[in-house]
C-alpha cells in the first residue's frame, strides 16, 4: 500500500468481539475525526507498549471489560489522508464484563453480513475477508 504523502504514523490495535454470531462495533460519536463511521473497538498503541498490552487497555477504556485471552491474527496498513495506519487485528477469545461505551460511543452487534452495508472506517473493509474465517 503506498505511503500517504506528509503524514502522521500511526499504530493502532482493534478487538474482535463474537456473541450470538455476531461482532461487536462502536459508532464514532460527533467531535471525533470520521465521526458517524462504524469500527472495531480499540485504539492507538502508546510508546513502548506491545499489541496485547494495547489492546487490554483500549478495550478497558473503551467497553469497561477485562480481556483475558486475545490472538493477533491479522495486521494490515491503510493510507487515510492524513495519515498511515498500522493496525493490529486481535480475535477477542476470552473477556470478562459486559461491554458499553464508556466513551459515549454507540455500540452494536452486527453479523458478517451486515457490515458491508454500513458506513464503516476505510481501513476496516479490508479485515472483513479475515473476519470471514473466524465464524
Amino acid at each position: 500500500m503506498p505511503q500517504a504523502k506528509n503524514t502522521a504514523t500511526v499504530h493502532a490495535v482493534a478487538g474482535i468481539l463474537y456473541r450470538d454470531n455476531k461482532i461487536l462495533i462502536a459508532l464514532r460519536p460527533k467531535g471525533k475525526p470520521y465521526s458517524g463511521y462504524w469500527e472495531f473497538p480499540g485504539g492507538k498503541i502508546e510508546v513502548n507498549e506491545t499489541g496485547l498490552a494495547a489492546i487490554k487497555r483500549e478495550l478497558h477504556e473503551e467497553l469497561g471489560i477485562e480481556v483475558i485471552s486475545a490472538q493477533c491474527i491479522f495486521k494490515h496498513q491503510h493510507a487515510y489522508p492524513d495519515k498511515m495506519v498500522y493496525l493490529q487485528l486481535f480475535h477477542i477469545t476470552e473477556f470478562v464484563g459486559e461491554p458499553h461505551g464508556k466513551e459515549n460511543q454507540t455500540l452494536r452487534w452486527a453479523t458478517i453480513s451486515d457490515l458491508p452495508n454500513l458506513p464503516l472506517l476505510q481501513g476496516n473493509y479490508a479485515l472483513l475477508e479475515k473476519l470471514v474465517a473466524l465464524v
